[in-house]
């Protein structure tokens, strides 16, 4: 067989050049993910160079390398790519002190996909979401884990919201104006389907959509969803029977950015999640699939002198849950924040902080989780009291909660411990390699709008 030489000269020419290509074109390639990397970290530069307590890591493991890979996609900015945050805590993340400070912070930074979760009802008077409508009527009651009840499903948030009369209205939605909480591009209602159920009507922008259809023979959770162009759009749910639950709305958008879902409860420690239908909680948690658990407590435990044996153990049970809905997830344990109590007449720290401190830590190290304790990062024993007597006030009156001001003060602190772990991961790892991993299987059922 004779072959033409011209044609094989010409053929070897042309691999030659697609190996060339090749070549160059993956250092290329190696070269703008190194760029990219670097400006990334270059964003960071002012958040590197406040000097804020490090996040912990103490077993060596590197447990936050889920959630920066993440954030590492948001912030290419690639199609898809929403950084989830699910805080967990008590009174101040239910009131959106930390976290909605936080969340400003890195919808700022990294793009705003959207509110997140948010609770139909108010579970207490203080329950007002930053840069967001929400308008429950009064006909509206929620019922928290903290409850005696048999049934012990609260859903994702922690509680769940009943409708005690018929026509029990809540109009959830964006902000008319501002540079945060203006668009939103889904909503998702959240709701346990059960034998009392009923029809829940929805609007959109005080137009009828149809209604969703609570009732079924046998309890199971559900999910509705509802698209809509990418804006300003305001969502009302009205229970046209009385008996109707729901768990929670969630707002997002399509746009690559960051979600802070605020999920405290008040007045509990993080036993209360050691007594909640797991089944329930955990579906809840595969299908919203936060690349990051925040379990923000200790500051309750604190108070009421809870036993520090059985504080670390209720921390390992509640970890424990998290990695059977969440495998791989990144979890952190956030320390408390430091409290007063009056002694004659001088203000003086929650006495058992430290243990709690210390319990947190061990926990941590055992479970192979991240840490960072807020306590230490404000300046630890006697904060609270100077934090009082600052102009302006950093702690509220009753010598627990932060002021919006304190808030906002705890918030800057983690955030910046936050991005400097972000910003070692991306110069120790570079961008993450291939798609995003997989979520678990949705375990709700999706009920289609009638």
């Amino acid at each position: 067989m004779h072959r033409n030489p011209s044609r094989t000269g010409r053929r070897i020419i042309l691999i030659s050049a697609m190996a060339i290509i090749t070549v160059f074109g993956q250092g290329f390639f190696l070269s703008a993910l190194a760029q990219s990397a670097g400006a990334i970290v270059g964003q960071l530069s002012a958040e590197r160079a406040a000097k804020t307590l490090a996040i912990e890591d103490p077993a060596g493991v590197k447990p936050m390398d889920a959630f920066y890979a993440s954030l590492a996609r948001t912030a290419l900015k690639q199609p898809g790519a929403i950084t989830r945050v699910a805080h967990y805590g008590a009174s101040i993340i239910e009131m959106d002190l930390i976290s909605g400070p936080m969340r400003r912070l890195l919808q700022k930074k990294w793009g705003d996909s959207g509110h997140g979760f948010v609770h139909v009802s108010r579970p207490q008077p203080w329950y007002k979401p930053f840069d967001l409508i929400h308008k429950p009527s009064a006909s509206w009651i929620a019922f928290a884990l903290y409850e005696k009840s048999a049934d012990r499903r609260f859903g994702y948030g922690g509680t769940v919201s009943l409708a005690f009369k018929p026509n029990a209205k809540s109009k959830i939605g964006t902000l008319k104006r501002g540079h945060l909480g203006t668009k939103v591009s889904r909503f998702e209602i959240l709701f346990p389907m059960e034998p009392a159920g009923g029809l829940l009507e929805l609007k959109m922008d005080g137009k009828k959509l149809g209604a969703v259809n609570t009732v079924s023979s046998s309890p199971e959770d559900a999910w509705a969803q509802i698209r809509v162009p990418d804006g300003r759009h305001l969502l009302e749910l009205n229970a046209k029977t009385k008996n109707i639950r729901a768990y929670g709305v969630i707002l997002e958008r399509d746009e690559p950015g960051v979600v802070y879902d605020s999920l405290g409860v008040n007045g509990i420690g993080i036993a209360a999640y050691q007594n909640v239908d797991k089944n329930c909680w955990i579906g809840q948690l595969r299908h919203r699939n936060p690349n990051l658990v925040i379990l923000g407590f200790g500051t309750n435990e604190a108070r009421f002198n809870t036993d520090s044996m059985q504080f670390k153990q209720n921390i390992l049970g509640v970890i424990s849950t998290v990695r059977r809905a969440l495998p791989g997830v990144s979890i952190l344990l956030l320390g408390p924040v430091d409290t007063a109590t009056k002694k004659g007449f001088k203000l003086v720290s929650q006495p058992l902080l430290p243990k709690i401190v210390a319990g947190q830590r061990e926990a941590a190290a055992q479970a192979k989780v991240a840490y960072w304790c807020m306590f230490e990062a404000m300046g630890g024993p006697g904060t609270a009291a100077k934090w009082y007597a600052a102009k302006p006030r950093l702690t509220a009156g009753d010598l627990i909660h932060p002021t919006p001001k304190g808030g906002e003060v705890l918030a800057g602190l983690f955030y910046n411990a936050l991005m400097q772990g972000f910003a070692e991961y991306l110069e120790e790892n570079g961008l993450p390699k291939g798609p995003p991993p997989t979520g678990p299987a949705d375990p709700l059922r999706k009920v289609e709008i009638q």
